[in-house]
C-alpha cells in the first residue's frame, strides 16, 4: 500500500498530498497520494502519483488545449523523452486541460535529473521555464526516493 511506502524514512522534506487521479480505464478519479508543483507560467500543473506498484505523471495545461483530442504525448527532459502513444487531452474546465500518463521507475530518476523542459501534443510544443523545469526536479527527486526506500520487515 502507498501508505506504508510513504511513511518510510527518506531525506525528502516534502509531505506528499491526497488528491484526485484520473484512471482513464474506469473512466473515473480515485483518491490518491501525490507531489505537485504549480507552472507559473500558464497557470497549470505537474503532478506525480503513486497507486499500487504503478507511477502516473498528471499534467495539468492551460494553453495548447485540444479538448478530448487524442494524439501522442511526448514528455522531454533535456536531451531525453518519453512518449506515450494514444493519449487524451481532456477537459478539466472551460479553460484548463489535463493528460495522464503512466511513468516507469527509469523515467521518474530522469525527471529528477533533468526536469521536464516541454512536452509535446498534436504537433504544437509547450515549453517550461527554467523555474518550472526546477520544481519538477525537486519534486521527481523526492517521489524517487520515496519510492526507493527499501521495505523494513
Amino acid at each position: 500500500m502507498c501508505f506504508a511506502i510513504m511513511n518510510a524514512q527518506n531525506t525528502c522534506e516534502m509531505g506528499f498530498i491526497r488528491d484526485s487521479l484520473f484512471v482513464e480505464k474506469e473512466n473515473s478519479f480515485i483518491g490518491a497520494d501525490g507531489l505537485k508543483t504549480p507552472l507559473f507560467k500558464d497557470g497549470g500543473e505537474v503532478k506525480i502519483f503513486k497507486v499500487g506498484n504503478k507511477n502516473y505523471l498528471m499534467l495539468i495545461c492551460k494553453s495548447n488545449l485540444y479538448f478530448d483530442f487524442v494524439s501522442d504525448l511526448e514528455i522531454k527532459s533535456g536531451t531525453k523523452s518519453m512518449v506515450s502513444k494514444g493519449v487524451k487531452q481532456y477537459q478539466k474546465n472551460k479553460h484548463t486541460a489535463f493528460f495522464v500518463v503512466e511513468v516507469l521507475r527509469n523515467y521518474i530518476a530522469t525527471l529528477k535529473d533533468d526536469g521536464i523542459t516541454s512536452y509535446v501534443f498534436n504537433s504544437k510544443e509547450t515549453f517550461l521555464a527554467k523555474n518550472e523545469v526546477k520544481e519538477v526536479k525537486k519534486i521527481a527527486n523526492c517521489f524517487y526516493q520515496t519510492i526507493n526506500v527499501p521495505n523494513k520487515k
